[in-house]
């Protein structure tokens, strides 16, 4: 492994990371395409419509398939109550920053992810539709489709589709009952990337990027969820005096002053590389005091690489590309966000 960073050291100095180089073009529909439909009258006739759908859209271990991309729905309450059971707790999926995230099935037999706006009465319902407006314009193979909302009394829900396989927290777990392998790792980080990088060529600042907020399919395609904290960028950085996020997760400049940009983004997935690295979480109880990047960076610096490494995966994993996975992990999570990558640059074929 040292002797792999000795002679791609000269390489990575000139920027060359993880990805293949996508068209640099914003794309509002990415990898989708288009279908005749049959739609069945009373007088026995069909008619066809359109329809947009995303390639590899069904999961082929649970054929779970991701829904057409058509108009947003307007739910209403009881809808939603009766699709959750009443919000049960055996429905019950995670806590996010946006608030609690319960699992559904519409009248239809289609599986949702209804969320409840944690702050709901605090919203009211203009700033609630202009959120919804701008959260619907996500369409990405690698972002979780927004499929409805619901705005009724000081009811706020944010209704996305159902992911089959969980979130990346859980697979990365120690109790994990099948430690991901090599390649669902760097199959889970190209699609996080990307799902990354369409966010910020859209204006978009996510500013929670964690684990539990990719989610996967039992292929490990990843998709970014919970886009409730999500912010448009109308310039190179923003301040908020609202800091929103995960401990472990914040850019220092963030953290300390309340300034955003997509390099806060970029910090927040240098950090997730480090954990499907490591396998660790950011407050690991082998890491005593220290946060896993703390932990980490002496490491870097020495380029002691091996003892970085997952041993769950030791005898599983190509040296070169976890070579280029570890490096850029380390540009992503530098202490100067103008000395980070951007996503775009992650972005470039080595």
């Amino acid at each position: 492994m040292k002797q792999i960073a000795e002679d791609r050291e000269q390489d990575m100095a000139r920027g060359y990371c993880l990805l293949p180089n996508p068209d640099n073009q914003k794309t509002n529909h990415a990898e989708l395409y288009h279908i005749e439909t049959p739609i069945k009258h009373s007088s026995n006739h069909e008619t066809y419509r359109t329809v947009e759908k995303f390639k590899n859209s069904v999961c082929s271990v649970c054929k779970n398939r991701r829904p057409e991309i058509e108009v947003m729905k307007e739910f209403t309450y009881a809808e939603l109550h009766e699709a959750t059971q009443g919000f049960s707790p055996n429905n019950y999926l995670s806590e996010g920053g946006f608030g609690s995230v319960y699992k559904g099935k519409l009248q239809g037999g289609l599986k949702i992810a209804v969320k409840q706006h944690k702050c709901a009465s605090l919203q009211g319902e203009k700033e609630f539709k202009s959120e919804v407006n701008a959260l619907s314009k996500a369409i990405h193979e690698n972002v979780v489709m927004l499929r409805g909302s619901c705005s009724e009394g000081n009811h706020r829900i944010l209704v996305y589709e159902f992911v089959c396989n969980g979130s990346l927290d859980q697979h990365l777990s120690q109790h994990s009952r099948k430690p991901l392998s090599w390649a669902e790792r760097i199959k889970v980080a190209i699609g996080t990337a990307k799902g990354l990088l369409y966010l910020h060529q859209n204006n978009i600042i996510h500013r929670d990027m964690r684990p539990s907020n990719i989610l996967v399919t039992h292929d490990y395609e990843a998709m970014l969820g919970d886009f409730g904290l999500a912010r448009t960028e109308q310039m190179d950085s923003l301040y908020s005096t609202d800091v929103v996020g995960t401990i472990g997760y914040l850019a220092p400049e963030y953290a300390e002053s309340g300034k955003m940009s997509t390099k806060t983004d970029v910090y927040s997935f240098g950090v997730v590389l480090l954990q499907l690295i490591t396998g660790m979480r950011t407050a690991d109880k082998r890491l005593g005091e220290k946060s896993l990047v703390g932990w980490a960076r002496p490491l870097l610096k020495e380029r002691n690489y091996p003892d970085l490494i997952d041993e769950r995966m030791m005898d599983n994993h190509d040296c070169h590309q976890l070579f280029w996975m570890i490096r850029l992990a380390e540009k992503c999570l530098s202490r100067d966000p103008q000395k980070r990558l951007s996503m775009d640059t992650v972005s470039l074929n080595p």
